[in-house]
Parts: C-alpha cells; structure tokens; sequence
C-alpha cells in the first residue's frame, strides 16, 4: 500500500491499521480463530471525525451561514455519495482484501472504507493529518457536491417537509436484513406520527434510508429527486 501511502502523503507507523481499514468481515468466513480485525470498527471512528471535520470547514468558512444551511452543506459532503465519489478517485478498491463474490466497487462499501481509512489515519497520525486529507480529497470538491448533493437528499427533504407540514420527525426502523456477511441486504420504513409513509431496500442502512424517504415523499405526493 505504498502507493496509497504516497497519495495521501502520510506514511503509516503501524501499517496494521492501514491494513484493518482495508480488510472485509468476509475474510472472516469459515475462520476458525478470527485472529484478525475488519474495517468496522475503524469505520465507526472515521465517521465521526469526518463528521467533526466537516463541521468545523463549514464553520469556519461560513462565519454568517445558519445553522440549517450548514446542516444541509454538512449533510452533502459527508454522503455516502460523495465519499464513495473520493474512494474511486484514490481507486480504494484496488486496496480491498476480501473474499470472492464482494463487489469492490459497491458505493455503500467504498463510502465505508473511505471513512475506515480516516479513522486509520487519526489513530497512527492524529486529527491534523486528517484535516490535511479531507482538505485535499473531499473539501476541495465541495463546490461540485453541494451542487449535485444538498438539495437532492430524500431524507433531508423529507423532514423538512415533514416539519413544514407539522407532521414531526421522521422516524426511521428495520424491518428486515438478510445476505451473505459481504452482501448484507436491508428493508427499511419510515413513520411520521406513528403512521408508516414507505419502505426502502439497499445494500446499505442508509441507502435503504434513502430509499424509503423517497417513497414516502411520493405518498405526500411531493416532489422527489430522481
């Protein structure tokens, strides 16, 4: 991975994290002792410094903005969407250990690792590493994915038309998740006031998310991104 290593200008001390980041639980399959770690928990840390980060570009870039516009900026960035955009351009696919039948270039998947591998990078080099990173490879596009992102969220609409409405805040609940470990399928609903709007599939929590929002906004008869 010494080609990543050198996009990204950041050399790895412990180069086992950079390979926990890139490893998929369907290595795990048929193990006998799992004796090694997958990119999950590395996934859950990237999520909330990425998170973090955003805030604080927008914040500091946007000193007048309020806070449902930062919202809805925050919420663009930090899509599935735009990070699986920046985990094909540093080709993180071509990195990937998994077991045969995982399709690498699943955008809910390289969304994942992307965030897998920031978490990696704040472990073995801290936060200002990872600012360095993000600045380069997801804040410098922001311009192109607030066009193509902020106003085209089904969940982000849907609640705001919810509110709008009066009808309160989406909520969103699992109904049904099946698959191989590396295919894992999900059905989700949503309910405003205790009453179900629609339901959604995908390869992803928040794909499905998606997927529900948008037939929920179609039972509003309201208008939804294609």
């Amino acid at each position: 991975m010494r080609k990543l290593e050198q996009i990204l200008n950041c050399s790895f001390e412990n180069q086992g994290l950079l390979k926990q980041a890139f490893t998929h639980s369907s290595c795990k399959q048929g193990q006998a002792v799992l004796d090694f770690e997958t990119y999950e928990r590395l996934e859950f840390l990237g999520d909330s410094v990425v998170n973090f980060l955003t805030a604080e570009f927008l914040f500091s870039k946007y000193g007048r903005e309020n806070e449902g516009m930062l919202t809805k900026k925050k919420s663009a960035i930090v899509s599935g969407n735009a990070l699986a955009r920046v985990a094909k351009r540093l080709k993180l696919h071509s990195y990937l250990i998994t077991a045969e039948g995982v399709d690498k270039k699943n955008p809910a998947l390289m969304a994942d690792v992307f965030e897998a591998l920031i978490g990696a990078v704040y472990l073995d080099k801290g936060i200002e590493k990872c600012r360095e990173i993000l600045s380069k490879f997801l804040f410098a596009e922001e311009a192109e994915i607030l066009q193509s992102e902020v106003f085209q969220n089904p969940k982000m609409l849907l609640n705001e038309k919810t509110q709008e409405l009066g009808l309160g805040t989406p909520k969103y609940e699992l109904l049904k998740e099946w698959g191989e470990v590396h295919k894992r399928e999900f059905r989700i609903a949503v309910s405003v006031n205790k009453k179900r709007l629609g339901k959604g599939e995908g390869f992803s929590k928040k794909q499905a998310e998606q997927n529900a929002a948008k037939e929920a906004l179609n039972s509003l008869n309201l208008d939804s991104p294609d």
